[in-house]
């Protein structure tokens, strides 16, 4: 079967970031994957692929405007002629539904989060087949998108590292380090942990300068934050890093994760935390309304309040410094049971079969090749 996956852009983030695992596996079970991106971004994921030895194309060099792109990806699978179209990213799946309609083309469509935009509605009666990154979102295909559930099925985008090193453990003295990754936008809800933070060192002297809170990740919303941190002067406490090549390094650094993000769909940024014995401070959004449990792997994040529980959250650790180490131990144990790399093929393998089916191509066996 010829798969061409087409993904908004190869920008840093955790849908691009799992590309490389989603073509090994398609192509494990005997399929030819093509991977193109519609625009380029700050291109945070191409050295994954590259590493992984996997080609890609770029569209242009910048955002084009959107009939633009429609002209382009016809021209390209024309030429191409796929079994299938695989879209990833709201604005690549309406371009791949839309080509997919004009070429008669069966059209399977990633969903990576629970929220609805424009671009993964005009579309979506022309999608055959949603993917869910998780079961949460899943959930709110069915629910919220009314999309009927024969039309949905869930691949979570996870697969825990075997043997990882867990980060070190807090003994309560020295200085607890927090730190988050992903791209600096709005959706993460970064000013409200530098808030928070402000709002701990205030009520709690005794621990003020105990506390360190680093931001791997980059975007447009870095001059916002760096204004908040100069606001609070907080320049000794708070760290924008920048994009990380080297994400699980940056996490051996690390006592705490956090994620107080307005929507998430799997959220592999979390889950590599926990698999590397961090606990994780979040909000209850996405798959992690189930990962993260609190008084067992975690901590919750009022979504209306993440300030104020941020801060008293942090109070509740240095008061009970044994937790995270407690904690930690747990969430390492939630990843190892639920994402298994044997798990996250044998899902793959169901899915090519129904892709099969839906394409009248010759059906493997769920094995891979």
């Amino acid at each position: 079967m010829k798969i061409h996956y087409l993904v908004t852009s190869l920008e840093t983030g955790g849908a691009e970031f799992a590309i490389p695992d989603i073509v090994h596996a398609l192509k494990t079970y005997g399929h030819h994957v093509d991977v193109t991106a519609c625009e380029p971004r700050d291109m945070g994921a191409a050295p994954y692929l590259d590493r992984a030895g996997i080609p890609y194309r770029l569209l242009g060099t910048k955002r084009r405007p959107f009939l633009l792109t429609l002209l382009r990806i016809l021209r390209l699978l024309r030429k191409d002629r796929p079994d299938i179209i695989w879209t990833s990213l709201s604005r690549a799946t309406l371009l791949g539904q839309l080509a997919g309609k004009i070429l008669s083309i069966p059209v399977v469509s990633w969903k990576n989060s629970a929220s609805i935009r424009f671009t993964t509605t005009a579309g979506r009666p022309i999608t055959r087949l949603w993917v869910a990154d998780s079961p949460y979102v899943a959930q709110f295909l069915q629910d919220v998108m009314e999309i009927p559930p024969a039309k949905i099925t869930c691949w979570p985008l996870y697969i825990a590292a075997p043997n990882s090193h867990p980060a070190p453990q807090w003994d309560g003295t020295t200085p607890l380090h927090i730190g988050t990754t992903g791209r600096l936008h709005e959706v993460k809800n970064y000013p409200l942990l530098i808030e928070g933070l402000a709002l701990f060192r205030q009520r709690y002297p005794q621990w003020a300068d105990h506390i360190r809170l680093s931001f791997a990740g980059d975007g447009p919303q870095r001059a916002e934050l760096e204004s908040l941190i100069k606001t609070y002067g907080l320049q000794h406490h708070v760290f924008l890093l920048g994009f990380q090549t080297n994400v699980t390094s940056f996490l051996k650094t690390l006592h705490l994760y956090t994620q107080p993000s307005r929507y998430e769909g799997m959220c592999l940024a979390a889950h590599e935390a926990m698999n590397m014995s961090l606990p994780v401070i979040a909000t209850p959004v996405g798959e992690m309304r189930h990962s993260v449990q609190p008084g067992k792997t975690g901590f919750i994040l009022q979504p209306d309040h993440i300030p104020e529980t941020f801060c008293e959250t942090l109070a509740e650790i240095f008061q009970h410094p044994e937790e995270l180490h407690r904690y930690g131990i747990a969430a390492k144990s939630y990843i190892d049971a639920h994402y298994s790399r044997d798990a996250f093929m044998q899902r793959c393998g169901t899915i090519v079969e129904r892709l099969a089916q839906m394409t009248g191509t010759q059906s493997l066996e769920n094995t891979p090749s």
